[in-house]
């Protein structure tokens, strides 16, 4: 890196920090620091939203997708429209009523009140291990990238980032986070447009060469449709992915639904955010393809042992590998810059949420109850513990090898209780007609099903499902045990000769 791409990089992490100390002093309850007083601009939550959830499993993990499997994970994007009714018609108004009506500031409350503690807890938990997880991996991937870019030991990397995302992030609060991540979304908007300006002037090629090499040459397209499910991609497995995960984001995903409470207008919020979010992923496809061509055009390109961009090793690895070696001079500082702010705005967002789970959900759940005037240095102190938790995770993590597949990661380890978190609040929306029994075995069931879906290869010593489908089927077994009674289930096992006669019969407003 030159002197002018460090400047780059030290003055994106300075405005960064200024941001956090500017907002602190306009924090007065944890109503503000948690949901900015609610009234913030729609427009920056909705890019505060698109950058929260971009992070750097996204920004290197698609290019990488596309570069070793062909344009299949683009069929995703394409399930936005299908989830919009639910979006607009379920999830967003039975928000805004919590939000309004009840004064709730975390999604886990309302299972409290709709079916105890039991619920509660379980529903904390496992969010609780998918955010650390998730928070622990990109810090990992964001710190080997930059150490391998710089040269700069890891360990190092991972202390400045986190420590950085802490510092505003605790001072700031919801504020901070919001119009942080803002500037963020703009360096890894520019961060992109560079990468794919350059491939585009180095190789004299465009947006159709790119895409007729990744869907005819090098990768088929996929098929409509397989009855092996072991397939990595097909149009309608896809297709049921992206559907399945923008719903359990949308209704269960405390990131996600915190913003909901941070601003009045939160359909054009939302609108806004898918039609961003479209976008920027029809820009990381366009990465992924043009640094395919890039290598496949350009004699001379790839590492030593690597014959083929396609190779697993180096898949991963390409975009990465562009920026030190390809990169103008100041451009490599952006898109480092950009890469600094996909971690940071993944983890100030997970950090925010988290302390607001501790607040609201763990520490009353143990008899805490804050006093007025207390809440709001309980919530700073629990914002900068979770984002020493999360550092110290990540440098424990950095002993573990470097994996080229980082998808693949975040579908078998991190996102495991996505699909069942998402059917629980989705049906809790629906109906009340189903008890804490079914909802704590119909949570476990498809907690137990992505975790097996998740290591059943070594255990059968063969692939049956896609990694990508370890979602929506683990979504599937959630939905189907909330809407089938287990009292039915127990009574069709226990005497088939009398189940045909069972009607479920409601208990105080509840079926069990």
């Amino acid at each position: 890196m030159t002197l002018v791409d460090w400047c780059v990089v030290v003055f994106y992490l300075a405005c960064v920090i200024a941001i956090g100390r500017y907002f602190a002093r306009r924090q007065q309850n944890t109503g503000d620091y948690f949901l900015g007083g609610g009234r913030m601009p729609w427009l920056a939550v909705a890019f505060s939203m698109m950058a929260s959830l971009a992070s750097t499993v996204g920004y290197l993990g698609t290019p990488g997708e596309v570069i070793k499997n062909g344009v299949g994970m683009f069929v995703s994007s394409l399930a936005i429209p299908l989830s919009l009714p639910i979006l607009l018609l379920v999830i967003l108004p039975f928000y805004k009523r919590a939000y309004q009506r009840e004064g709730v500031t975390t999604c886990f409350e309302l299972l409290r009140q709709r079916y105890g503690a039991s619920t509660h807890l379980l529903g904390v938990v496992i969010w609780a291990y998918m955010q650390t997880a998730f928070l622990g991996l990109v810090l990992l991937l964001a710190s080997r990238l930059v150490s391998d870019m710089t040269d700069i030991p890891d360990i190092v990397v991972i202390i400045v980032i986190g420590l950085a995302s802490v510092l505003y992030t605790s001072a700031g609060g919801m504020k901070s986070v919001v119009w942080t991540d803002v500037m963020q979304f703009a360096m890894l908007f520019l961060g992109a447009v560079v990468t794919v300006g350059v491939v585009a002037a180095k190789t004299g090629t465009g947006v159709a060469t790119w895409w007729h090499e990744v869907s005819g040459q090098t990768h088929e397209l996929p098929p409509l449709f397989s009855l092996d499910l072991a397939t990595r991609h097909t149009v309608f497995g896809t297709l049921l992915f992206g559907f399945v995960v923008q719903v359990a984001y949308a209704s269960s995903e405390q990131v996600v639904v915190q913003r909901f409470g941070a601003t009045r207008r939160v359909v054009a919020m939302m609108l806004t955010n898918y039609g961003v979010g479209v976008l920027f992923s029809v820009l990381q496809f366009a990465v992924g393809a043009s640094l395919l061509v890039f290598y496949l055009r350009t004699p001379g390109t790839l590492p030593e042992g690597i014959a083929l961009p396609t190779d697993p090793a180096f898949a991963d690895q390409a975009f990465p590998h562009f920026i030190v070696h390809y990169m103008p001079i100041g451009m490599t500082g952006i898109v480092i810059a950009a890469l600094l702010g996909a971690a940071q705005s993944t983890v100030d967002s997970g950090v925010n949420s988290m302390a607001a789970v501790i607040s609201k959900d763990v520490l009353p759940f143990f008899g805490r109850d804050n006093s007025a005037g207390d809440e709001l240095q309980t919530a700073r102190w629990s914002t900068k513990l979770v984002g020493v938790g999360v550092i110290v995770m990540a440098l424990v993590a950095e002993n573990v090898p470097a994996s080229n597949n980082i998808i693949d990661i975040a579908q078998k380890v991190v996102h495991l209780g996505l699909g069942p978190l998402g059917a629980l609040f989705l049906v809790t929306m629906l109906t009340k007609r189903v008890g804490t029994v079914a909802a704590n075995i119909a949570l476990l069931s498809g907690f137990c099903v992505a975790i097996f879906f998740a290591f059943h290869e070594a255990l059968l010593s063969k692939t049956v499902l896609s990694p990508l489908l370890i979602i929506p089927v683990s979504f599937i077994v959630t939905l189907v045990l909330m809407i089938i009674p287990v009292s039915f289930i127990v009574t069709l096992v226990l005497t088939p000769s009398l189940g045909w006669v069972y009607r479920a019969q409601p208990v105080n407003g509840k079926r069990d």
